[in-house]
């Protein structure tokens, strides 16, 4: 229990130092959608954690990662289809590198190496990553610096039917991913949390 409550914990320090630098570059207030943020990092990092010891879905785990965030900011920010892939891989990039940095100004002591021996080490990572990368990111923001948030002149029509459809083959993909692999309770959270955002984006749209 206290290897999971520390994983999720220090998970979601990475997590909120991603999701800040991804908002505050683009010059969007982060607080604005905190809670929202904080249930999709949840989402993310537990099914980080049902599979971080098979390494065959390690590898497709950061593809993973970018699809739900991208799905996020379509369904509940409500962000068109190019400002919505641009901010994920912006946010993502801005966040490694600021982690590599990290890592090598400790001069070894942070290494992967000791990050995987020492526990803690790990979690001393995670927590300057989250608390720098907010803060650099609120620096920004209060500052004015970054980019100009234009993303709504590139809305298209048919992104409405391309988000349903794409989220109807992934929930697809999962689906055949929780039958021939043995990590059903992992895929059966996302599984649900798509479809529930699946049906959210179909209400919201008839809606309006």
């Amino acid at each position: 229990m206290a290897d999971f409550l520390g994983y999720m914990f220090f998970s979601l320090l990475e997590g909120i130092s991603v999701y800040a630098l991804m908002f505050y570059i683009f010059r969007i207030d982060f607080m604005k959608y905190i809670g929202k943020f904080v249930i999709v990092i949840s989402i993310i990092n537990l099914q980080s954690y049902f599979i971080r010891e098979d390494l065959s879905l390690q590898s497709i785990a950061p593809i993973i990662n970018l699809v739900i965030t991208i799905f996020f900011l379509l369904i509940f920010i409500r962000l068109p289809l190019i400002g919505a892939v641009l901010m994920t891989i912006t946010g993502y990039l801005a966040f490694i590198a600021l982690q590599t940095l990290i890592i090598i100004s400790s001069d070894g002591y942070l290494s992967l190496s000791e990050s995987q021996s020492f526990v803690w080490k790990g979690y001393l990572v995670q927590s300057l990553t989250g608390f720098i990368g907010f803060g650099i990111g609120w620096l920004l923001y209060k500052f004015g610096v970054g980019f100009s948030y234009e993303f709504e002149k590139y809305r298209y029509e048919w992104e409405r039917g391309a988000i349903v459809a794409a989220g109807t083959v992934f929930l697809v993909a999962l689906g055949l991913m929780m039958y021939f692999k043995a990590v059903f309770t992992n895929l059966l959270i996302l599984l649900l949390a798509l479809l529930i955002s699946l049906i959210y984006s179909i209400k919201k749209d008839a809606s309006e």
